[in-house]
């Protein structure tokens, strides 16, 4: 077995996971050369009964009580038979050459421990004039360079750079994603490194890279692996916004800092002088691109501090 596909999902829109499992479907790879494990986290339905995964002769899907994404990567990892390890999200299209080109790629770069694409959003509703290119990025919305190789690949501890591949459709050597679930799972505070429920935390991704690079090897992403990202109305709310680039923010910092690949900088300010700026702050009325800004400020600065969440931006 080349490849293992993993999707992992909680409580998914049907709709959309069917659409992933169309574009699965559809991949030049032979399915004879991969297997396709559905995840089903702990969702309130019974995903199995409304899925067939018969149309592949190594599909099934395996239920993960733990709630969280970690929990459901880490019970993927443990079933994963593939020498390589790709996770689909469940709202996450593949283009039809993705498992042929990530294996491939894996196969004429040994030194390769990850890997992943780049994606493009595609959006239910048409976004509002607030969202531009650079907060489109959190919507998976990643142009590739239009110069340079079609890989971009680096193994640079200490450093993070755009070399680091992305959660959707992130591929790892089965071996190193064994070693990553050893680590996890000995590290309370790394299991709470991503999406749990509503929490939008994440980082997840991000530390996989690490371990993988802690071993030795490189990790990138190839311009030949695309993808769609399909964004429902709510994920363009303001308010959701300012949640996921707080989370986003906050979660990458601390485990930069947990890591040791970065040094933690405590908060020059008070408590209470902090909540007297903030009170003070939400007097003014602010352009929500200026908003989603600062939150994607005040989630680097709380998590180099190790500061507790702020209530604004949890979601809880």
């Amino acid at each position: 077995m080349t490849l293992s596909a993993i999707i992992c999902t909680h409580d998914p829109d049907l709709k959309r996971l069917e659409r992933v499992f169309r574009a699965l479907a559809s991949q030049t790879l032979p399915p004879t050369e991969w297997e396709c494990i559905l995840i089903d986290n702990a969702s309130r339905a019974d995903i199995a009964s409304q899925f067939d995964l018969r149309w592949h002769p190594a599909g099934r899907v395996v239920r993960e009580e733990t709630l969280g994404l970690t929990a459901a990567r880490l019970r993927g990892i443990a079933e994963a038979q593939g020498e390589f390890l790709i996770f689909v999200d469940d709202d996450c299209l593949l283009d039809a050459d993705y498992l042929a080109q990530t294996a491939q790629t894996f196969r004429e770069h040994p030194f390769l421990g990850a890997l992943g694409g780049y994606g493009r959003a595609e959006y239910e509703m048409p976004p509002p004039a607030w969202l531009t290119p650079s907060l489109r990025h959190y919507h998976l919305d990643l142009p590739p360079p239009e110069i340079g190789n079609d890989l971009l690949y680096a193994q640079v501890l200490g450093y993070w750079g755009p070399w680091f591949p992305i959660g959707a459709g992130l591929c790892i050597r089965r071996e190193l994603a064994r070693h990553y679930a050893q680590v996890v799972r000995a590290d309370p505070v790394a299991l709470g490194f991503d999406r749990t429920g509503k929490q939008l935390a994440g980082g997840g991704d991000l530390d996989m890279g690490i371990c993988t690079m802690e071993r030795g090897y490189a990790i990138g992403r190839s311009r030949r692996l695309r993808f769609v990202h399909v964004v429902p109305a709510f994920r363009m709310e303001l308010e959701y916004m300012l949640r996921l680039l707080y989370m986003s923010q906050y979660t990458t910092e601390r485990l930069l800092v947990h890591r040791g690949w970065k040094k933690p900088v405590p908060l020059a300010d008070s408590p209470a002088w902090r909540r007297l700026k903030r009170w003070v702050g939400g007097l003014r009325r602010h352009p929500p691109e200026d908003r989603c800004w600062q939150a994607l400020t005040r989630g680097r600065i709380d998590g180099l501090a190790g500061a507790p969440l702020d209530s604004r931006f949890c979601g809880r």
